[in-house]
C-alpha cells in the first residue's frame, strides 16, 4: 500500500490538506452523515448528544470532564443532558464510594433498551444508504473508523 502525498491549498486563507482531491468531499459526507444520525436518534427519542453520553456512560465511571470531552459539550451542558436522562429514567446518579462530591452515571434498563434502540435505528439507515449490501463497503469504513476511533482515544486520554 503506497502511501498518497498530502499538498494543500489556500481555502480563505486556510491551508487544507488534501489527499488524491477527495479529502474535502469526505470532509462534507462526515458532515452529512452525523445530520443523519442526528435525526435518526432523534426518530428513537433521544438526541444524538443523549446517545453518546448512554454509551459513554455505560463504559463504566468517568469523571464529569471525562464525560463532556467524551460527548463533545461543556460541563454545563453535560449537567443539561444529564438531568433530562435522569428525569426520563435512562440513568442513575449514584455516588462514588471512594470520592464524596463524586457521582457516576448508571443507565437504567431503560436507558440500556434506549441505546439499543438508537443503534438498532443506526443501523438501518446505514444498510438502507448502502443499498442493504455492506459487505463490500464495512471492512473499508471499520478501519478507516477504527483508525480515527483509536486517534480520539490518544487525544482523549493525552488531554486528561
Amino acid at each position: 500500500m503506497s502511501a498518497t502525498p498530502v499538498t494543500h491549498s489556500s481555502l480563505n486563507g486556510f491551508e487544507m490538506p488534501h489527499t488524491g482531491g477527495d479529502f474535502r468531499e469526505g470532509i462534507r459526507l462526515l458532515a452529512r452523515l452525523a445530520r443523519v444520525a442526528e435525526q435518526t436518534c432523534q426518530s428513537t427519542g433521544i438526541s444524538l448528544p443523549q446517545y453518546r453520553l448512554l454509551v459513554s456512560a455505560a463504559e463504566g465511571p468517568q469523571r464529569a470532564s471525562e464525560l463532556a470531552a467524551a460527548v463533545g459539550v461543556s460541563r454545563p451542558t453535560l449537567t443539561s443532558l444529564v438531568d433530562g436522562l435522569e428525569q426520563a429514567g435512562l440513568v442513575r446518579r449514584v455516588p462514588v464510594a471512594t470520592d464524596r462530591r463524586g457521582i457516576q452515571l448508571e443507565l437504567s434498563a431503560a436507558g440500556r433498551e434506549a441505546t439499543y434502540r438508537a443503534e438498532r435505528a443506526l443501523s438501518v439507515r446505514l444498510l438502507t444508504l448502502m443499498n442493504g449490501e455492506p459487505q463490500n463497503v464495512v471492512p473499508l469504513v471499520h478501519g478507516v473508523v477504527s483508525d480515527i476511533g483509536a486517534a480520539l482515544d490518544r487525544e482523549g486520554r493525552e488531554a486528561r
